[in-house]
């Protein structure tokens, strides 16, 4: 019995000394975007849009697979979250495994998670690693591209798809 008491006060005195040193996401990601913006690695619409016809760039979205069949940057190419390492060798290497786009900028709603995607990609070799929200995006009223059709969605209104605006785009 003292046994299990004694293991149990030591796990409990180890799981608070590890608990101690964890950061949670919100704090993670906001001290991350404030580091970029500082450094300026957070992107301007600017240089979104200069990087989609570049050929050294690659513009890539960490969002999942339903937020960005709902609407992305038209050039984009979703890597996602899952294992975006694995994913991005589809898009940024030759057959060689060499890089052909060395500069990224990542992209997600509001740079959470491209910031903290971002870290993984600078240790990965990256000449530059910027990231950008979505909302940001689609508030300065450039267009968005969906996946969505009538043939998946019987409910649709049979129009035709392609760029979406926002709302306050339309007056």
């Amino acid at each position: 019995m003292k046994l299990s008491k004694i293991l149990f006060s030591v796990s409990l005195i180890a799981s608070s000394v590890f608990a101690s040193e964890f950061i949670d996401y919100s704090k993670l990601s906001k001290s991350l975007k404030e580091e970029a913006k500082k450094t300026g690695n957070y992107a301007t619409t600017e240089e979104v849009k200069k990087a989609l016809t570049q050929k050294d760039w690659a513009v890539v979205d960490v969002r999942t697979a339903e937020e960005w069949a709902a609407g992305f940057i038209k050039g984009t190419q979703r890597v996602g979250r899952e294992a975006p390492e694995k994913a991005l060798e589809n898009v940024v290497l030759d057959d060689e495994d060499k890089f052909v786009k060395d500069n990224l900028i990542v992209v997600c709603n509001t740079a959470s998670r491209a910031a903290i995607e971002a870290e993984t990609f600078r240790k990965m070799g990256f000449k530059t690693v910027k990231i950008y929200d979505m909302h940001k995006w689609i508030d300065e009223c450039n267009p968005v591209s969906t996946k969505y059709s009538d043939a998946e969605d019987k409910t649709g209104t049979k129009n035709k798809f392609g760029a979406y605006y926002a709302e306050h785009c339309k007056k």
